[in-house]
């Protein structure tokens, strides 16, 4: 059963998190948000994709945030163990949203009235939000489906700022914020018999014989479904955390690898001293 986290519990809920990441530390997430206001070309470039990301993210407010967590093993702390963070941020009436998103989100069972009155404040919170859930001394791994958009919410969030203007130091964030981040859409392409990841997460489910609970488009259960199959995936013998996928978004792959490139050549090449400490991620993101 999904836990809904809104002000009155935040902290509750997070100190919860926090004292599970030490043996729980694949996080799953996924997010819900008001849809596109502007659609991207299956044939746009790169930077073009991430231009209307921007702008898509800089002109919408998050609705909710799914976690789950897992062990090593595919175990969660106890059956059916996630967490939905709704926030009180988007108002339908006044804010932009695709009405089609909004209406699929209201039959999916949100009610954004509800949010308004006793959801989380992003703004507010979102320091509290990154100390407790990102930027923790873990070996922790990020798990998504089709990412590029949660991990874009999740960065405008926690930074309290409009995303980066340039795919590159997008690109850059990420790996800062999250480490080792996988996308299960991109690493299905090179898994035999997923379709090359031209399926969605319910089809991906349904190729692996996995039946999914919870409602759909709750990000919550989004979240454990997202988890189950990365660990249904490693079970099949995939070979899905090699170098070639991890910190790797579908949608932009290519600047992703090649930012991956350059900071491993940049390592050989200006290594840091022996006694300096290489900066903490966390200390920058803190000190937004």
């Amino acid at each position: 059963m999904a836990i809904n986290v809104g002000k009155a519990n935040l902290v509750e809920q997070l100190e919860l998190i926090l004292s599970l990441r030490g043996s729980y530390s694949i996080v799953a997430i996924d997010t819900e948000f008001p849809g596109f206001i502007r659609d991207t070309p299956r044939n746009a470039t790169e930077e073009e994709r991430y231009n209307d990301v921007k702008h898509n993210v800089d002109n919408m407010h998050l609705i909710q945030l799914g976690v789950a967590l897992f062990d090593e093993g595919g175990n969660t702390p106890w059956p059916g163990c996630c967490w939905q963070f709704n926030f009180s941020d988007f108002d339908p009436d006044v804010d932009t949203s695709s009405p089609d998103s909004i209406e699929l989100l209201v039959q999916s069972g949100h009610d954004f009235q509800q949010n308004r009155r006793d959801g989380i404040d992003a703004q507010r919170c979102a320091y509290l939000v990154c100390v407790k859930l990102f930027c923790q001394p873990y070996s922790s791994k990020y798990i998504t489906f089709h990412g590029l958009y949660d991990v874009a919410f999740v960065i405008k969030m926690i930074t309290r700022a409009p995303l980066p203007n340039t795919l590159n130091e997008f690109s850059d964030l990420v790996r800062t914020i999250f480490g080792q981040i996988y996308d299960l859409k991109y690493i299905s392409r090179f898994c035999c018999g997923l379709r090359r990841g031209e399926i969605g997460l319910v089809g991906l489910s349904r190729l692996l014989n996995f039946e999914p609970v919870g409602i759909r488009h709750q990000a919550a259960y989004d979240s454990l479904l997202i988890g189950a199959l990365f660990n249904k995936m490693k079970q099949r013998r995939h070979n899905i955390e090699d170098d070639r996928s991890a910190s790797v978004l579908y949608g932009i792959e290519n600047r992703c690898v090649e930012n991956r490139r350059t900071r491993r050549i940049d390592r050989r090449v200006r290594p840091y001293p022996r006694r300096q400490q290489r900066p903490s991620a966390a200390m920058g993101l803190l000190a937004l």
